[in-house]
């Protein structure tokens, strides 16, 4: 038997999370299905299967990390086939019997923000403060099973103009097209009908199944429609408590209000935040998102920031919402990864079918917005 490490790649959106969970679809859970029905594993113990993260639910990846031991020869594209759309594998790398994916060099986040007139600068200062070895127990999910609380960040990074993203809604449009015409060309499996390309819900999620796992999904106790991460912004508002000083104190709001927001300002472009580190807490990357978040929009000084590294004062900093971060890669010593084209391309399809469709979307609900203005 040989052992092999797959680089994994999913949309975060459909699923609860990647750690395998009861009556919850998660990428853990059909990552195993699939390599089971197949012949991959036969079961989790004897494979020495393992994984290097556990995202939330709504995380999405271009890295994540899998391994197990098989007497077959891995062939990613078999395996893809039987996976639903949302989960592909990209890469893979022979690994050494002991090699266990959770043990990383380093680990790659990305989080993205669409926010007007963030003061980047402040951000940057920030982001000196976070660099370094830290004890970020309040910039965790408390959990008495944790070891330690200290960790080390080796870089971040912030890009408020990333050249891959256009952001002007010419270019955009241009974009989508130009990659959907490439896509159809290469693959010559869609015709030019627009209609094609339009994915509704349910046959995203069940997308690529068989028909025996395609009715294991019609419980309606095992699919879970996405979670309404929109909620999370609508509570009080008070996301920062301290209670070190004996009252409870709210630092900063988060107020969302839409009433006078014009998306084709200029002053809206998206915020790239990349963070690399050997390993990170449950929540960890998120809290620090709050945070910046507050910082960017100068309603937080960074001088109030080192407190909170101060493990001695207690803060609840609540969690940005997940979907707009990215696990981006893992790195590991000595292991090379060999990407596989032909999955690169179907990931590119699938992401490029997915902006075609919040393309229209946009277009639609612009149409509704515009045509209200008009009854005034």
């Amino acid at each position: 038997m040989k052992k092999v490490a797959l680089k994994i790649a999913y949309i975060g959106t459909n699923f609860h999370g990647f750690q395998r969970q009861p009556n919850h679809r998660t990428v853990e859970g059909e990552l195993i299905y699939t390599l089971k029905k197949l012949g991959y594993i036969d079961d989790l113990s004897s494979s020495k299967f393992g994984i290097a993260g556990r995202t939330d639910r709504g995380v999405h990846s271009l890295g994540n990390v899998i391994s197990f031991m098989s007497d077959r020869e891995v062939i990613v594209n078999q395996i893809n086939h039987k996976l639903p759309e949302d989960i592909q594998i990209i890469a893979k790398a022979p690994v050494r019997y002991g090699f266990k994916p959770r043990y990383a060099e380093s680990k790659h986040y990305r989080y993205v923000f669409f926010e007007e007139n963030l003061n980047i600068s402040r951000m940057n200062e920030l982001a000196s403060l976070f660099e370094g070895k830290h004890d970020f127990t309040n910039f965790s999910k408390r959990n008495n099973s944790q070891k330690t609380t200290v960790r080390t960040i080796n870089k971040i990074e912030i890009m408020n103009n990333n050249t891959n993203i256009n952001t002007n809604n010419a270019d955009i449009n241009n974009n989508i097209n130009s990659n959907y015409n490439n896509t159809t060309n290469t693959t010559n499996t869609t015709n030019n009908n627009i209609n094609n390309l339009d994915i509704d819900t349910e046959s995203l999620d069940t997308y690529n199944f068989d028909k025996e796992y395609s009715q294991k999904l019609e419980n309606p106790n095992y699919l879970k429609n996405s979670p309404k991460y929109i909620s999370d912004l609508k509570e009080s508002g008070d996301f920062i408590e301290s209670h070190y000083i004996g009252e409870l104190k709210a630092i900063g709001r988060f107020n969302e209000n839409f009433q006078n927001v014009n998306f084709n300002k200029s002053s809206y472009e998206p915020v790239f935040i990349d963070i690399y580190g050997e390993s990170f807490l449950w929540n960890m990357i998120r809290k620090m998102m709050r945070i910046f978040l507050f910082v960017g929009k100068e309603e937080m000084e960074v001088e109030e920031v080192k407190d909170m590294l101060d493990p001695t004062k207690e803060y609840n900093i609540k969690p940005l919402n997940p979907e707009n971060l990215i696990l981006m890669d893992i790195d590991y010593n000595n292991i090379k990864f060999q990407y596989d084209d032909y999955a690169l391309e179907g990931f590119k399809r699938v992401l490029v079918r997915n902006l075609f469709d919040y393309k229209m979307k946009i277009s639609l609900e612009n149409s509704l917005l515009n045509s209200l203005e008009s009854l005034k």
